[in-house]
C-alpha cells in the first residue's frame, strides 16, 4: 500500500510539472475514460469528474477512491480531483486545481458534487450541482440508471436545470434544456463493454442530427490491460475517433485517453485540428 501510494504522489508531482509547460484551450469536464470511449457518460462507470453529467452512474460505485485528471485542453494550467465516498447512499465531489504559473500559488475553483441514491433494488436517482460565481446561480443534471441483470443498464439525463436566487423569498427554476440517452452492453463476462449514447434526444429527433451519436467499446485483456476506442457522431469522419487505454494495478489504476480537438489558430483564426490527450489516476481506499 506504501509503494503505491508514493507512486501515485509522484505522478501527481509530474502532472503539476507538467501543467506549467502546457497553453491549451478550454478544457470539457470528462474524464480519460470516458473521453477514450467517444466522450459517452449516460451509463459509464468513469474513473473521475464525468460523473456530473449524469450522477445515477455513482450508483456503480463499489469502493471509496480519490481520482486526479490532468489533460492539455485548458489554456491555465489545472488539475481536477474527484472524491468518491460509495454507501447506501453514494457521494462524490469535484474541484479544479489551478496553479498560477507566475505566483505558483495554488486554488481550489469549480467544486460540484453529486449524490445517488437506489429508488428500488435495480434504479438509481441521481443529480449534481455546481454554483456559478459568474451567473450567481446553481446549476445541475438529474439522472437515472436502469439496470437489468448484470449484462445490460440504461439511463437517462436531464441536463442543465438551474436555480437563481431572486430575493431572500423568491428562487427561479428553470428545468433541464435537454435530455439525453444511453445504454450499456456486457458481454462475456464483463470482458468486453459497448456504450451508445444520444444527446440532446429532441434536436436528434427534429433534424436528425448524427453528431449527436456517441459509441465506445471497451476490451479486457487479462486483469491488468483495457484497451478502449470511441467514436463522437459521424463514424465516418476519423477525426472523430478517439482511442485509449487503462491499467489496473491493484488499488492503483491509470487511464489514458487520446482524441482530436477543432483550435483556432491566433496568427490567422483559422482552425485546425490537434491532437488532445487525458490521463486519469485513481487510488482505492
Amino acid at each position: 500500500m506504501k509503494k503505491i501510494f508514493v507512486v501515485f504522489i509522484a505522478s501527481i508531482i509530474l502532472l503539476i510539472n507538467l501543467t506549467f509547460a502546457t497553453e491549451v484551450e478550454q478544457n470539457s469536464y470528462f474524464d480519460a475514460k470516458s473521453s477514450s470511449l467517444g466522450f459517452t457518460f449516460v451509463t459509464l462507470d468513469s474513473e473521475g469528474e464525468t460523473y456530473f453529467f449524469n450522477p445515477a452512474t455513482l450508483s456503480l460505485k463499489k469502493f471509496s477512491y480519490f481520482a486526479l485528471t490532468f489533460d492539455n485542453t485548458s489554456n491555465s494550467p489545472n488539475l481536477k480531483l474527484s472524491y468518491f465516498y460509495p454507501s447506501t447512499t453514494i457521494y462524490a465531489i469535484t474541484a479544479d486545481l489551478i496553479i498560477d504559473k507566475d505566483t505558483k500559488e495554488y486554488s481550489l475553483k469549480n467544486i460540484r458534487g453529486a449524490i445517488a441514491f437506489p429508488l428500488t433494488s435495480y434504479i438509481y436517482l441521481g443529480t449534481s450541482a455546481v454554483y456559478s460565481e459568474e451567473e450567481n446561480l446553481v446549476k445541475g443534471n438529474i439522472g437515472l440508471i436502469l439496470k437489468i441483470g448484470d449484462f445490460l443498464r440504461t439511463g437517462i439525463v436531464g441536463e442543465g436545470f438551474t436555480i437563481e436566487k431572486i430575493s431572500d423569498q423568491v428562487y427561479k427554476i428553470t428545468l433541464a434544456l435537454r435530455y439525453d440517452i444511453g445504454l450499456n452492453l456486457s458481454l462475456f463476462n464483463n470482458t468486453t463493454n459497448i456504450y451508445l449514447d444520444l444527446v440532446d434526444v429532441e434536436n436528434f429527433s427534429n433534424n436528425k442530427d448524427w453528431s449527436l451519436l456517441r459509441f465506445g467499446i471497451e476490451q479486457k485483456l487479462g486483469n491488468i490491460l483495457v484497451i478502449r476506442i470511441g467514436s463522437r457522431g459521424d463514424i465516418t469522419n476519423l477525426s472523430n475517433y478517439t482511442l485509449g487505454i487503462g491499467l489496473n494495478l491493484n488499488r492503483l489504476s491509470l487511464s489514458f485517453s487520446l482524441f482530436s480537438e477543432n483550435t483556432e489558430d491566433s496568427n490567422n483564426s483559422n482552425e485546425s485540428l490537434k491532437i488532445k490527450y487525458k490521463l486519469t489516476g485513481t487510488l482505492r481506499f
